[in-house]
C-alpha cells in the first residue's frame, strides 16, 4: 500500500474499521444495581451506558445493603431484595462513573428496594 497516494477517506475507513465498537446495553430502561468503584451501590432504571459510565432514573443509594431471604452477596440483593436491616437513600436521577458491574434486579427484588423507607442521618 502507497501511504503517500491514500486520501483522506482511504484513511477514515481505516481508523473505523480499528475504531471503538460501541453496543447499546440490553439494560436499557430495566431496573438495575450498579456497583462504581468510588460511589458505591445505586440501584434504578438504566437510562444509558456507555464505557464505564452509566445515568439511573429513580435511583436510590444502597447505604448499607443486606439480602433478603438469606441471600448471599449483591447478585442476592439483584435476585430476592433487600432485607429490612437495609439502609438507602431517596429516588434521584444520577450520572455514574467508574462502574464496575450492572446487574438487572427480579421484579421481586425491584419493589423491595422501590418500596424501601429513606434511611434518614
Amino acid at each position: 500500500m502507497d501511504f503517500d497516494s491514500m486520501t483522506l477517506g482511504d484513511i477514515k475507513r481505516i481508523a473505523a474499521a480499528f475504531g471503538e465498537k460501541k453496543t447499546e446495553s440490553p439494560f436499557i430502561g430495566k431496573y438495575v444495581i450498579v456497583r462504581c468503584k468510588d460511589a458505591g451501590v445505586h440501584a434504578g432504571v438504566l437510562v444509558s451506558a456507555s464505557g464505564r459510565n452509566c445515568v439511573l432514573k429513580d435511583a436510590r443509594r444502597l447505604w448499607y445493603w443486606k439480602p433478603a431471604n438469606n441471600a448471599a452477596f449483591l447478585s442476592g440483593v439483584a435476585s430476592e431484595g433487600l432485607h429490612s436491616e437495609s439502609k438507602v437513600g431517596c429516588p434521584v436521577e444520577i450520572e455514574l462513573t467508574e462502574n464496575c458491574e450492572i446487574i438487572m434486579c427480579s421484579s421481586s427484588a425491584q419493589k423491595s428496594i422501590m418500596e424501601a423507607k429513606s434511611h434518614e442521618a
